[in-house]
């Protein structure tokens, strides 16, 4: 299992570097749900969810365009090292343009999900900070597509240490409210994208091919409203939530969704940043993908059991973190760690499409999800509130995720497979663990509670191993990883 275990090692050193990277993000919810109110928290949930629709809209695709073009040229250092410089020039310039459309843009955005414009200040100092976010995600993405993970590391411990210092400043001792956060977030990424940019260029030189610039522009353009559509959904559930509940809903879906994300943090993420990187390589060289199949199936199962081990826990992280009126948000968590769990499985086959570089697709498939989104939130969220937010979300998960597997079977590459009759039902089993766990009347932080929720979740993660879910190959090649763990640290501490 020489390939499951390359990926599990490099894995590992971006689940750390996950871990520290959204460390700052974790330590400071403590800090948002005492320091701000349910209603700032909201506001605050809005202004981020529009700005990462805008970094969309800037950002052209390019990240994703430049990982696939740098992989194209597998021989040719040169040509790669252009791709990068070309990448990294084009997002400066745009945005120059971008920070001059900062006011207007402002204005609109405060009046569309508002319905004035008393917030605009804290969308345009958003915008101005999207050229900063973009540059640190694709040095970010540099670091990956060259499995520089021990780079990507240390980068990740910057801005962590970044932001939470930014944050401490103006948020904890100016008390400058929501202004404060979105402030230490540009001034922590404009530090970082900076520094690290000028190394990035002086490592790739200052070449720029307008001919490349174009061809970049053509791939990552299709996916610009795709992966804007998608983010989309997130303006759309927060803009339903407060119309119809208030920002106070907006607050508690927020935290909700921040604890679900840990799921694509800290499994899906670096999972991804190696598998991804291998599964486009091989094929390439049009080599068979059944490994890469099982090692997809095993993925699913770690993430349905990370999902159960979330929702378990969710109200005794939440009484940690937050205030006794947030514990509400613990009942949505079941169905909002489902959704990550489709939404790992949809970027998988979505690498097939990257493939045969058929991005337009992508688009159609966004843009359905967020219509279904708007349909789904209208009609759940009045009668149900969070509920029906998060039951909305799941139905436009299972629906985008069908769209792309049909897609990629028809125009990618149909060799990206899942044992469906093995993956449904694991995802069926633990998201209904789960809410058995969130809706059992269970006190948080009783020490007996939570040891019954750790006994149980593990013999839940047991029996799914041992059961039919997992074919005998699977389960063969998971054992055989985990024996190797205690070999790895008698090493590691002999």
């Amino acid at each position: 299992m020489s390939e499951a275990r390359s990926i599990i090692r490099q894995g590992q050193i971006y689940a750390i570097a996950n871990v520290i990277n959204r460390a700052a993000g974790l330590a400071l919810i403590p800090v948002y749900t005492h320091v701000l109110s349910p209603a700032d928290f909201g506001l605050y949930a809005i202004v981020q969810s529009v700005g990462e629709l805008a970094a969309i809209l800037f950002g052209l695709g390019f990240t994703g365009a430049m990982n696939r073009f740098y992989l194209e040229y597998p021989d040719d250092e040169a040509m790669r090292n252009r791709v990068i410089s070309t990448a990294f020039i084009s997002l400066i310039l745009l945005g120059l343009t971008m920070g001059s459309l900062a006011y207007p843009l402002s204005l609109a955005a405060a009046a569309g999900m508002f319905g004035d414009t008393q917030n605009a200040s804290l969308f345009a100092v958003t915008f101005v900070g999207l050229l900063f976010m973009t540059l640190f995600e694709i040095e970010g993405s540099y670091l990956v597509v060259r499995k520089r993970s021990l780079s990507y590391l240390w980068l990740s411990l910057a801005k962590a240490v970044c932001l939470i210092g930014a944050n401490l400043l103006f948020v904890v001792y100016w008390r400058l409210g929501v202004l404060g956060v979105v402030l230490s977030t540009v001034i922590a990424f404009g530090t970082l994208s900076v520094a690290f940019g000028a190394v990035l260029l002086r490592r790739v030189g200052l070449g720029f091919s307008r001919p490349l610039c174009w061809q970049l522009v053509k791939f990552g353009l299709p996916i610009v409203p795709s992966t804007m559509a998608h983010a989309g959904i997130g303006v759309v559930e927060r803009y339903f939530l407060n119309s119809l509940a208030g920002a106070a809903a907006v607050a508690f879906y927020s935290l909700a969704n921040r604890l679900a994300s840990l799921l694509q943090m800290f499994v899906a993420a670096p999972f991804s940043q190696t598998f991804a990187v291998r599964r486009i390589e091989t094929l390439v060289l049009g080599e068979s993908q059944a490994v890469y199949n099982r090692i997809l199936l095993l993925f699913t199962l770690l993430m349905c059991a990370s999902g159960l081990l979330l929702a378990a826990f969710a109200p005794d992280l939440i009484a940690l973190i937050a205030p006794p009126g947030y514990a509400d948000a613990a009942m949505i968590m079941p169905w909002l760690t489902l959704s990550f769990v489709l939404a790992a499985l949809g970027f998988n086959f979505e690498l097939g499409l990257h493939f045969t570089k058929f991005t337009r697709a992508l688009p159609v498939i966004s843009g359905m999800a967020l219509l279904l989104c708007i349909v789904a939130n209208y009609l759940l969220v009045p009668p149900f509130g969070l509920l029906g937010c998060a039951l909305a979300l799941v139905f436009v998960s299972v629906a985008r995720l069908a769209a792309t597997v049909t897609l990629n079977h028809r125009f990618g590459a149909s060799t990206i497979q899942l044992d469906w009759l093995r993956a449904v039902p694991m995802m069926v089993l633990f998201t209904a663990a789960g809410l058995v766990f969130v809706h059992s009347g269970l006190a948080p932080l009783r020490p007996q509670w939570m040891l019954l929720k750790g006994l149980t979740t593990v013999l839940l993660i047991a029996a799914a191993v041992l059961s039919p879910m997992l074919d005998v190959t699977s389960r063969g090649e998971l054992l055989s990883v985990l024996r190797r763990i205690p070999l790895r640290w008698r090493r590691k501490t002999g």
